[in-house]
């Protein structure tokens, strides 16, 4: 009787792991699928020497 018991407590916390487990992949490919769904980042060219820093030899 304890083993019929230990076999479905087992079968639940098995059915409770596949369901969660398909639950993530389904909330992984959904954001999967939005950001490749985002328009790519372009280029916008607008560069200028003040955006860096000069470097010397000393460093």
């Amino acid at each position: 009787m304890t083993l019929l018991i230990l076999m479905i407590i087992g079968g639940i916390l098995l059915l409770f792991a596949v369901g969660w487990g398909v639950f993530w992949m389904l909330i992984q490919l959904g954001v999967i699928v939005q950001k490749a769904t985002e328009p790519p980042t372009t280029d916008t060219n607008t560069y200028s020497l003040g955006q860096g820093r000069d470097v010397s030899n000393d460093e």
